[in-house]
């Protein structure tokens, strides 16, 4: 199961009934959600409060802490957090070392803020994304999201995966994992973590699965998955397909050699498939979009940096790998997120394709990742993007050109095992180019 960075209850019967689908979703895991800067991030980091620990002058607490500012809506806020951190400390019904206390505060500062990117990553968490993004890792190969209700759902399957060949469908709901609740947990990479294992060992899965309305148990048997992010054939004789499933270190390559070679077998049209695809580095879309696109703005950056305020541009050069007439349609639906909605909306935007399928997440904004000492990192909503025409797309998304459903019985399949009779989004695509 899967944001890079320096920037994817309880036990229930068969009754359970599945809360309705959120509109909008908190993570998703090997989907990376955030987006990466291009340029370099300096270390001297200016924040608005100094932490020392010590012991405090006429306190019996042994911790203290320094502030910038001395007005008076500061000195309150100091001293409630202070409050908070005695009870909390004398109160608790188990006893709380300083070490865990002050983790608790650092993860409960990211979480606090309005962004729901920014986050506090322990060590475990911040390994899991780093080995994902590599594009191998030891597990059953499963993409997974979590709704506001709490519940963790399969989005995408790896194409030939243990999770496939197990017999799991998207839409199905992690309810245990070897015995274990899964219902009420923080985020989708503590499941990861249950979930990934040594090689050729079994997990035991229960699921809820929503079309059937019961619990279904599954024992898939982990293996390495090798994740490949590109795929790509020929649909008819001019028309080619590119399925990318995360924007990871070395894809745009990949997607180059993958454009290079439909044109070599004769398409002049390209369908490019960003289904369930959450995003990932903000470079590797660049590089993409500047071999499909001319001397052109890609997308307008205003954020923050060293506590200054700047705003920037991605730019496209002059050289093309493609001829200009070529004609191109991307699928999108609800979990096209980030870098996937900035590949979709800059070629909208600038004539170049049509969009097609369902209404994309909405995360127009991007992260960048501070590594810490233990191996834990912090994730900071750090800048939002507009696409070329000055929209900004946080919390709404793009809207398809042409808006087109999967057939029910088609959205439990993974994208990969969709037949073109079932997939009516990739047919509806079809048509389109063949019109133009």
């Amino acid at each position: 199961m899967t944001d890079q960075s320096p920037y994817r209850h309880e036990t229930s019967n068969e009754a359970m009934s599945r809360p309705s689908s959120p509109s909008t979703w908190k993570y998703v895991l090997t989907a990376l959600i955030s987006a990466t800067f291009t340029f370099v991030i300096t270390a001297a980091i200016l924040i608005a409060v100094f932490f020392s620990i010590g012991p405090g002058v006429g306190s019996t607490d042994s911790f203290s802490i320094d502030l910038q500012s001395n007005d008076e809506q500061t000195r309150r806020a100091a001293d409630k957090l202070k409050t908070v951190y005695h009870y909390i400390s004398n109160e608790y019904y188990r006893e709380l070392t300083e070490a865990e206390m002050l983790e608790a505060m650092s993860a409960g500062l990211a979480y606090s803020m309005e962004s729901p990117y920014t986050m506090y990553l322990t060590a475990e968490q911040n390994a899991l994304i780093e080995e994902s993004m590599s594009g191998e890792y030891s597990g059953i190969g499963a993409i997974v999201a979590m709704g506001n209700d709490g519940l963790i759902e399969i989005t995408e399957l790896v194409e030939n995966g243990p999770a496939i060949e197990a017999g799991l469908q998207i839409g199905d709901v992690f309810v245990s994992v070897d015995g274990e609740d899964v219902t009420s947990l923080p985020d989708v990479s503590t499941l990861a973590a249950m979930v990934r294992g040594p090689e050729d060992s079994e997990v035991e899965l229960e699921i809820y699965r929503p079309s059937e309305r019961s619990n279904l148990t599954f024992s898939p048997v982990r293996r390495t998955i090798e994740n490949a992010s590109v795929r790509y054939r020929m649909l008819d004789d001019q028309i080619g397909y590119i399925s990318i499933s995360e924007f990871s270190h070395g894809v745009s390559q990949n997607f180059i050699s993958a454009v290079d070679s439909l044109k070599q077998q004769g398409a002049d049209s390209i369908v490019f498939d960003l289904r369930n695809n959450g995003g990932g580095l903000a470079d590797e879309v660049v590089d993409m979009l500047d071999y499909l696109l001319p001397e052109l703005t890609l997308a307008t950056l205003e954020g923050r940096s060293s506590g200054q305020i700047f705003e920037r541009s991605w730019e496209s050069d002059a050289k093309v790998g493609v001829p200009e007439d070529m004609e191109f349609a991307v699928l999108i639906n609800q979990f096209s997120a980030s870098a996937s909605e900035l590949f979709s909306g800059c070629l909208q935007d600038h004539d170049r394709a049509v969009l097609v399928g369902k209404q994309s997440f909405g995360k127009g904004s991007g992260t960048i990742t501070f590594p810490l000492s233990d191996g834990s990192a912090l994730t900071v909503t750090n800048f939002l993007y507009y696409l070329p025409d000055g929209e900004s797309i946080e919390g709404t998304g793009l809207t398809p050109d042409i808006d087109i459903e999967l057939p029910d019985e088609a959205r439990v399949k993974s994208v990969a095992q969709l037949t073109l009779e079932e997939d009516t989004q990739l047919s509806a695509a079809i048509e389109q180019l063949q019109k133009d």
